[in-house]
């Protein structure tokens, strides 16, 4: 599956602002977590997060940006704010949004329920013609807004910030399932072992030897059967190479 995921605002457009959070900076924070999350269950496009999707989308840049029908799911990340009150225990929520003649509209559902079982209320899924998802849309790829929660509610951003993790999660693994995504298992190449072995190797030399050991690793060394390397240190628990096992027992003799 090809993916787009787009941060809302940007670009000299902060968004929604609430004390020290700006819509801009989490939205940005959102998608960030959610290509990491999805990386290797599907081909994950970041749209450019130094630009502003709605200012290229009215300046006829959008499409020139990211080929929207090379895509098939285009998910808009952004926060609401409604001049929230004081806290008072209570959310405001979390809702997706979807083009008004979108057929399709199970995996947003899943979406938004999977975001309010986090701990935010949830405000369903809503239909409306906003400019980059109904772009999309028109493209012919199915498209949705996702306004994570109010950035000007308190209660909202306790959970938001609190368990930021489990809400990312909670976005990627409703995309996983709805989508039926598999992980792409990627083969391990000969230098990506090797370098696992060296580390593997360096690091089980480093271990002390055991204690059942002691009385014949007295002899080994007082016969000078053992020596260890040129740091003195004997590494009982790494292995030993042929070459090295002929050696101690021609020591021996």
């Amino acid at each position: 599956m090809q993916l787009l995921l787009i941060a809302g605002h940007g670009a000299g457009d902060p968004g929604a602002v609430s004390g020290v959070f700006q819509e801009a900076v989490e939205t940005r924070r959102v998608v960030g977590a959610l290509v990491r999350l999805l990386k290797g269950y599907c081909d994950v496009t970041q749209y450019p997060p130094v630009r502003n999707a709605f200012s290229d989308f009215r300046t006829g840049q959008l499409n020139k940006q990211v080929p929207l029908p090379d895509f098939d799911f285009v998910l808009e990340i952004h926060f609401n704010a409604s001049a929230a009150g004081p806290k008072d225990g209570k959310t405001k929520g979390v809702e997706i949004f979807v083009p008004t003649s979108a057929a399709e509209t199970a995996a947003e559902e899943q979406i938004c329920r999977a975001v309010a079982a986090v701990g935010l209320t949830n405000r369903g899924l809503k239909r409306y013609n906003w400019a980059v998802i109904n772009a999309a849309h028109r493209a012919g790829v199915r498209s949705a807004l996702l306004e994570v929660c109010f950035i000007d509610d308190p209660d909202d951003m306790l959970v938001y910030t609190t368990k930021f993790d489990a809400v990312t999660q909670a976005i990627a693994n409703a995309i996983i399932t709805q989508f039926s995504l598999k992980k792409e298992e990627k083969p391990v190449t000969y230098e990506e072992f090797a370098a696992f072995m060296d580390r593997y190797l360096t690091n089980r030399a480093k271990l002390a030897p055991s204690a059942w050991s002691n009385e014949a690793r007295a002899w080994a060394e007082k016969a000078n059967i053992v020596q260890g390397g040129s740091d003195g240190e004997k590494k009982y628990q790494s292995f030993v190479t042929r070459e090295e096992l002929v050696q101690m027992l021609f020591r021996t003799k």
